[in-house]
């Protein structure tokens, strides 16, 4: 790691922090990872609507997360700005840094951005101690912020390098403002997310100006430039559902006296938990009465809908597959549609996504950490499940041993926050169980028995 840059494996406000083999520890040799670093800091900051994105490597990083990168995304924002330096093994050997400079000072001059973030891959890890100094000069020159990102390469994963965006942008965004923001409110705030969040910030957002509450500025979600800068003018910081920002809320909290909390919004519970503590920061008596009325008033429509429309879902068994906070978001949401969660399996989860587990299940519900496929499998035969939930690669086996499921994948499927998520998320449950291809499929071929049909 180049001088100069903080050790982001150390977080004091992560319970977990201390804790021998439990923390955030480095990963070894041969550690399986869902994603890299640079695709971790991309998803914090391509949202940034007006800013212009340099990977100073070569093209492959960024075809590589090409997918991942277009589903965070919404369907009225401009694809960003996505540049590559075209690295060769020669650049490589030669580390002229006047290559870089010059390509800032193109993108600057001929795309006219309000920002440029610079990221380094691991493939040129060991040329990265000049970085800060060429953006610098760089950004003299052409008077276009410059902001490099620096991602530990292949021995860290996307959450780090979520901490990495965040700590670049409270180094050289946020409370950079060259002039005022709107007119403050007294209910001001930030919606901060890490890797999974994306298209929910516009309905988190809903919710809150329901209720009176202004989002200023939404770190990882769509935004522009100045209102990254400005985002040190609020009373409150929220994280969305993760913990990869946790430094980020810690510095502003330190030097700007901004406090934070964790929150979701996946399911009447954690909605209601979320909306009480920003009634608790603000205390305000007028805040407080809108907040009870509008809870009231959703939580009674939801409780009819989910008796009307959805009751065929009670005591459905349903096992969980999921890696990330996918592993313990769904499972408020499960409950009060009336399903029984039998077993719950996950893979590559952070130590405080297993507490979020715990703290939520039932006694029942077996859980298992580093789960595999027979495992899960298993458990699955044996409780009699009747649905699957999966997300990303788990969605390979239900599929291959033709058991009902649902992906709950955010690229792949609609969003579940809100209540009117909870609408959606027991709409997809239902038509899931209901497809006919389920019955369809168990048949045998004709060639095998007498009668076709037969199971």
């Amino acid at each position: 790691m180049p001088d100069g840059i903080p050790n982001l494996f150390i977080e004091p406000d992560c319970e977990h922090n201390c804790l021998v083999k439990k923390g955030c520890l480095n990963p070894t040799i041969g550690d399986l990872v869902k994603s890299c670093a640079l695709q971790g800091s991309q998803s914090v900051l391509l949202p940034v609507s007006d800013a212009a994105h340099l990977v100073y490597g070569n093209p492959e990083c960024v075809q590589n997360s090409w997918r991942i990168l277009e589903s965070k995304l919404t369907e009225l924002q401009q694809f960003p700005l996505i540049f590559s330096m075209g690295y060769k093994y020669t650049d490589i050997v030669l580390n002229d840094k006047n290559i870089l400079q010059n390509a800032i000072c193109y993108i600057a001059e001929h795309f006219k951005p309000s920002c440029i973030f610079v990221y380094t891959p691991c493939i040129n890890a060991i040329a990265t101690d000049d970085l800060k100094a060429t953006c610098e000069k760089a950004e003299e020159i052409c008077t276009v912020p410059a902001v490099p990102i620096y991602n530990s390469g292949s021995n860290t994963g996307a959450n780090m390098g979520c901490r990495q965006a965040g700590e670049a942008l409270f180094e050289k965004v946020v409370g950079t403002a060259t002039k005022e923001p709107l007119k403050l409110t007294l209910f001001d705030m930030n919606l901060i997310g890490g890797d999974s969040f994306s298209r929910e910030g516009d309905q988190i957002e809903a919710i809150l100006s329901k209720i009176g509450v202004r989002v200023l500025s939404r770190i990882g979600g769509e935004c522009t430039f100045d209102e990254l800068r400005t985002a040190h003018h609020v009373k409150l910081n929220m994280l969305i559902s993760s913990r990869s920002m946790l430094t980020l809320v810690r510095k502003m909290r330190e030097s700007y006296g901004i406090p934070y909390f964790e929150g979701s919004f996946y399911g009447s519970r954690e909605i209601r938990f979320s909306l009480m503590q920003i009634a608790f920061f603000f205390q305000n008596p007028e805040l407080d009465k809108r907040i009870v009325r509008y809870m009231r008033r959703e939580e009674v429509l939801l409780r009819k809908d989910i008796s009307r429309s959805y009751k065929s879902l009670k005591g459905k068994k349903i096992v969980l597959f999921t890696d990330g906070i996918e592993s313990w978001t769904f499972i408020s949401m499960l409950y009060e549609l009336g399903m029984k969660i039998v077993a719950i399996g996950t893979n590559q989860n952070a130590q405080e996504d297993i507490s979020r587990i715990k703290e939520r299940m039932k006694e029942k519900t077996v859980l298992i950490d580093h789960s595999d496929e027979n495992k899960i499998l298993t458990l699955y035969r044996e409780r009699k499940a009747e649905l699957m939930i999966v997300s990303r690669r788990n969605s390979y086996v239900p599929l291959k041993e033709k058991i009902p499921f649902l992906d709950v994948d955010e690229s792949q499927h609609r969003i579940y926050v809100g209540y009117e998520g909870v609408r959606r998320f027991a709409k997809d449950l239902l038509d899931t169980l209901e497809q006919p291809i389920w019955k369809i499929i168990c048949r045998v071929s004709p060639w095998e028995v007498d009668s076709y049909g037969e199971c």
